[in-house]
């Protein structure tokens, strides 16, 4: 389940925060939301959330050259309850600008 933000004109970045969401078999939830800048994309921070005992663990941007959502390029292992994310941290998992986060599949994964 994704969770959708309606697209701002020119961009389809929609109005930030940009919030993803995922929940397992027994509707225990999974998210990230993204706050970027609306001008130019560029990503300042994000709060992940995990519910306890959600079977996902990780969410996953992209596949891998495989076409497998586990060899995801870009991957953010979510710890229970509401975690910050800043800038710097997305950065280093190779999430810069809403293209990066927009640019092919989400999923989450174990």
């Amino acid at each position: 389940m994704k969770a959708r933000q309606p697209d701002r004109p020119g961009t389809g970045w929609g109005e930030p925060p940009h919030v993803i969401a995922f929940s397992d078999y027994a509707d225990r939830a999974i998210s990230i939301s993204i706050d970027f800048n609306q001008t130019t994309g560029d990503l300042t921070s994000a709060v992940t959330h995990r519910d306890s005992g959600c079977l996902y663990s990780r969410l996953l941007f992209g596949v891998g050259v495989d076409g497998s959502p586990e060899n995801a390029p870009h991957k953010i292992v979510c710890q229970t309850g509401d975690h910050n994310i800043p800038a710097g941290q997305l950065h280093a998992v190779g999430l810069d600008n809403m293209a990066d986060v927009l640019a092919g599949q989400i999923t989450a994964g174990v």
